[in-house]
């Protein structure tokens, strides 16, 4: 019986780690802290650019058309809002997310971004993971992108 259950673990853990590879493979990373601050430094770098990173989720505003404007930590402890541009979305604080978006500064006529985001840099997201359920929600208008990158290409 004690046999059974080692092989249940084991099978259980090997799962989990072919699923952690496999969620790297199918919708890959190009951002993290280090990358924001070299952003932070030459902004004009990477301005509109399509950066996909692992955060967790902080802090939820509404945005507009009631779409959620949520602020994302990295491990760093590095913080960056998010305007998620799709209508059916489901956002909680505490969430582990992985974000595909566009990045650039906030506007002078973005109201809501310049009430919630003092640091004047934002993602603009057409799509988000959930890396724990590995539910992925995507803008339909970005369909194409969000196929792209679950094929495992950041989209250009």
């Amino acid at each position: 019986m004690k046999s059974k259950f080692g092989y249940f673990i084991l099978f259980l853990f090997f799962g989990f780690v072919a699923s952690a590879q496999n969620l790297s493979k199918s919708c890959p990373r190009n951002f993290d802290a280090k990358a924001l601050a070299a952003f932070k430094k030459k902004p004009e770098k990477l301005q509109e650019s399509i950066v996909s990173f692992d955060a967790v989720v902080r802090r939820i505003e509404k945005g507009y058309n009631d779409r959620p404007y949520f602020e994302v930590g990295f491990e760093s402890g590095e913080t960056l809002w998010v305007a998620s541009m799709m209508s059916e979305q489901s956002i909680t604080i505490g969430q582990k997310i992985r974000i595909l978006g566009y990045i650039g500064r906030v506007e002078k006529d973005d109201e809501i971004g310049m009430q919630y985001n003092k640091k004047g840099l934002q993602i603009r997201a057409f799509a988000i993971l959930d890396t724990t359920t590995k539910q992925l929600s995507f803008s339909d208008a970005f369909e194409s992108e969000a196929k792209i990158w679950k094929s495992g290409s950041i989209p250009k």
